[in-house]
């Protein structure tokens, strides 16, 4: 019975299919090559230039000329480039056309304010570098072996910026704040242009005014209407998953039409799924239907760490025409959508309790603590910023290190399909916040139309993501309108309602068109962050969008980084610690003759917090033996300080948030940031050339799935011990053992140990913890000053499953720390007897006595530039052999290494 039904099916879909077999696909051309770029007119001529492909821009253009946007002091000194308007060229012949077929110039991404021109006709003009432009253009196009001349003028982002500010000043209204808070040279009235809003420079980044056209430009030939794209919004019940499916449809027609939908996918439904030919408006076409899959077909996606991340590939395949008959032939009415898609649930769970609302994301049923980064363009320059090595490193870094979740970040961009198509496989739940950030926005009709389109093109692009978690609207902005609400004066009241024109009834309700009736597939949107959260939000701001109680919040702590500073937050979703770039990155920009004069002045020119070096030297004051003045005598010293700070703040503050797990106090810690845009001091985890700096390293133990977590209360003189296991793969309680280990800092070996048998389970509702009174684990006579706890956790096997490390005084006070007589010996792998070598070594440590932050970099004229990781950095070593692993990524030639060309710093040579 099922082969006969089976059978059947296959007729239905070949009857259905007969009449549009003559059906060509629609066809895409993209204009990648043949463009030049020219200045428009001005006192400083540029000569056509002869652009590589698009994605283009204009700073990159021009860098074969004029030097790399990035050198030192160019970010100013190019700044003329901004000043001017730009115009991109190119010459295409027209494809061979069916009768009734109909041709798009689609631009995908143009930065940012622009005149459109084809054989000399204004298509149109744009001012919004995040949304799609498409104009139908047959009626303009040449035929035949003529050539068709498109012309893109790119109006200067600093002229039309200040235009607008001026317009509105004259008006007597205003949109603060009018420039960003920074120390370095940077531009305002950021907010006046629908533009990567970071472009105008901040406190840890350059301002780079690109223009350009930054997504690819295409020829639509299409019959009546194209595919764009399709949103599945996941659900299930006891026994079904369903795939909720919408399609959004783009014409150009002023017509009823018509159009027939098939679905495939073999390793969810053995025949393809038909949705009957639809007559569709062209006011709003789209075709909405829902595939039910039985429980056992699927296996479930889950975040990094919980599970594996199931993606399966689904084929969309759309066919529209004018008339319910078949189309002629020839005419060009298939167009199609390849999705890999995800099965999951996933909650924002706002419940009450006696503090106020719990803020914690449950996936799969399970409540998960998010442990992860705030993540910024990958480039400072957007026509850079998709390329797919630099993004598949960074985030396969973020997977490495035991995260789940990236932020967004609102002043950067909607990113690439390749990053959340990378997301989805490395199981990185994605929070997404539109791109406004800490500022106000005129709120004029033209504007918010461009606006609403914003929201609803992206939503649109990347809601079928399985990890697609939250799409948040703006960052900062309600906290920026409360905490200067007094300063605004009699402007406060218009800001605010302005404000709430925009979010709470443009785009919030903008993107509805992802949500759902019956059910939720994704949290949201929440308005902005911080925030009192969802289920809080009004038509009126909050008194406290930082409130510990509600929602989410955003930490910074210029002084001492203790752990009575950090707030009781239900989720923080940003938080962090600044440090320096290695030294090989800055001598990158600096070439290697540089000098320390040379060094210490770019990294002066590239600190952009207003407070200078002021919270960074204090942060490692508080902690570490580093004389405070002079820093410029000192320069490698401060980059290891620097980076061990940073690394102990953060692991200090997220061991902290993790011990909050319990009874959902604390669920989510997110680090600002992953990554740079430039070789500056910066708050990152991996510098702008892709180094790990030592927090990344450190990450990988904090944030790992079975974790020890050991805090100090100075109240009672006791060590918290928590045991964090978050693993749903295997929900049943485990059976540990768990060492404490007491050091002296003159002895290799340890002096004592305490051992107990421990069982962790998994529940986020409840954590267990230990509580060791500091004296029970010194040694003899020993002061706390002269000892140091290893804390491990072994399994049945006796396999170490998590380490950790107490320091039951700041650093800079510990007594009796010794040379270690740290000696290191290169072993080199088998480098293979052809191309593709293998440049893997094994570095063989060996010291006397217990080592504290070792720190290595590789040091190699040719190759300190090609991509290269330890297994670990800044490690404490207390056994008298330890092996790292260093792979180098060049396979070229089997490389030479010997010790000098590892470089290593420990705390002890500062303390002896």
């Amino acid at each position: 019975m099922a082969t006969m039904l089976k059978i059947i099916n296959v007729c239905i879909i070949l009857l259905i299919a007969l009449p549009i077999l003559n059906a060509k696909k629609v066809q895409t051309i993209e204009l990648t090559k043949g463009w030049t770029l020219r200045d428009s007119d001005s006192l400083i001529t540029v000569v056509p230039v002869e652009v590589t492909k698009i994605p283009s821009g204009v700073y990159t253009e021009l860098s074969k000329t004029y030097g790399d946007f990035l050198a030192p002091g160019n970010d100013v000194n190019l700044r003329w480039i901004a000043n001017k308007t730009w115009i991109y060229s190119t010459s295409f012949e027209m494809a061979e056309l069916g009768h009734d077929n109909m041709v798009n110039l689609t631009f995908h991404g143009i930065d940012t304010v622009s005149k459109i021109r084809l054989n000399g006709n204004l298509l149109g003009e744009t001012d919004n570098m995040f949304v799609r432009y498409s104009y139908v253009v047959g009626h303009l196009l040449q035929y035949g072996s003529a050539l068709n001349l498109l012309e893109i003028e790119i109006l200067s982002p600093l002229v039309e910026a200040n235009a607008r500010a001026a317009q509105l000043e004259e008006r007597g209204v205003g949109a603060p704040p009018s420039c960003p808070a920074s120390r370095g040279n940077v531009e305002c009235h950021r907010n006046m242009l629908r533009k990567l809003q970071m472009s105008f420079g901040g406190e840890w980044n350059p301002a780079a005014l690109s223009s350009g056209i930054w997504k690819s430009v295409t020829v639509e030939y299409y019959a009546v209407a194209i595919l764009r794209d399709v949103d599945v919004a996941i659900n299930r019940n006891d026994t079904h998953w369903t795939m909720d499916c919408r399609a959004f449809i783009s014409t150009s027609d002023y017509e009823i039409f018509y159009g027939q939908l098939v679905v495939y996918a073999s390793e969810l439904f053995a025949v393809p799924f038909v949705v009957p030919q639809q007559k569709l408006t062209y006011a709003n076409p789209k075709i909405e239907f829902q595939i039910h899959i039985p429980k056992e077909k699927v296996k479930l996606w889950w975040p990094n760490g919980y599970g594996n991340q199931m993606l399966y590939p689904v084929s969309f395949n759309l066919k529209t025409y004018r008339n319910e008959d078949e189309p002629g032939l020839g005419s060009r009415t298939d167009s199609h959508k390849l999705l890999n898609i995800g099965f999951r649930t996933i909650e924002l769970v706002e419940d009450e309790d006696d503090r106020g609302r719990t803020f914690y994301f449950r996936v799969n049923g399970h409540p998960i603590f998010m442990k992860g980064v705030n993540y910024v363009t990958a480039n400072a320059l957007p026509e850079l910023s998709a390329d797919s090595d630099t993004i598949q490193h960074l985030l396969k870094s973020a997977r490495d290190a035991n995260m789940n979740m990236i932020r967004v970040w609102g002043g950067g961009l909607y990113e690439s399909d390749t990053f959340y198509s990378l997301a989805d496989s490395y199981g990185l739940l994605i929070w997404q916040d539109m791109a406004f950030t800490k500022a106000t926005y005129p709120v004029t009709d033209e504007l918010m139309a461009c606006m609403r389109e914003e929201a609803a093109q992206n939503a649109q692009r990347l809601a079928y993501h399985a990890s697609l978690s939250l799409i948040v609207t703006n960052n900062e902005i309600e906290l920026y309108l409360v905490k200067n609400r007094s300063d605004f004066g009699t402007d406060a009241k218009r800001l605010e309602d302005e404000y709430k024109l925009l979010f709470l009834g443009n785009l919030s309700p903008e993107l509805n068109i992802i949500s759902r009736n019956d059910f939720k597939p994704r949290p949201g949107p929440m308005i902005s962050t911080p925030s009192m959260g969802i289920a809080e939000s009004s038509k009126e701001l909050a008194k406290d969008p930082q409130s510990p109680n509600y929602g989410d919040v955003h930490f910074y702590e210029e002084d001492t980084p203790s752990q009575t500073i950090y707030p009781e937050a239900r989720f923080v979703s940003e938080f962090g610690y600044a440090s320096l770039p290695m030294r090989s990155s800055w001598l990158r920009d600096l070439g290697q003759n540089a000098t320390e004069e040379s060094l210490a002045a770019l990294i002066r020119q590239r600190q952009h917090d207003t407070k200078g070096f002021i919270p960074l030297l204090r942060q490692i004051a508080y902690e570490l033996p580093f004389n405070l003045q002079n820093w410029e005598d000192n320069i490698d010293e401060f980059i290891y300080f620097s980076q061990v700070a940073q690394a102990m703040s953060t692991k200090k503050a997220v061991e902290l948030f993790r011990s909050r797990r319990g009874d959902y106090l604390t669920m989510g810690a997110l680090i600002w940031q992953l990554n740079d845009v430039w070789v500056a001091p910066t708050w990152s985890c991996i510098d702008f050339y892709g180094n790990y700096k030592l927090v990344y390293f450190w990450a990988k133990e904090f944030f790992a799935s079975t974790s020890i977590l050991a805090l100090y209360h100075e109240a009672s003189n006791q060590i918290n011990i928590t045991i964090t296991r978050e693993d749903y793969s295997d929900d049943q309680p485990k059976t540990y053992n768990l060492f404490i280990n007491t050091f002296l800092w003159n002895d290799i070996y340890p002096k004592s140990s305490i051992a107990r048998a421990i069982s962790v389970g998994v529940d986020a509702s409840s954590l267990d913890q230990l509580r060791i009174p500091l004296d029970s684990v010194l040694y003899e006579s020993k002061a706390k000053t002269e000892i140091f706890l290893e804390i491990l956790l072994k399994d049945e096997d006796d396999t170490i499953v998590a380490q950790n490390y107490f320091y039951p005084v700041p650093i800079k006070n510990i007594v009796g720390i010794s040379d270690p007589e740290l000696k290191i010996e290169i072993h080199r792998g088998d480098c293979a007897s052809s191309k593709p070598y293998l440049n893997n070594f094994s570095l063989r440590i060996t010291v006397r006595y217990p080592t504290l932050f070792i720190y290595l970099e590789l040091v190699h004229e040719t190759y300190t530039e090609v991509r290269h990781e330890f297994s670990m950095n800044g490690f404490t070593q207390t056994v008298p052999r330890q092996i790292v692993t260093l792979n180098i990524d060049e396979d070229s030639e089997c490389i030479k290494l010997t010790s000098d060309n590892i470089r290593v710093k420990t705390m002890n040579q500062y303390m002896v």
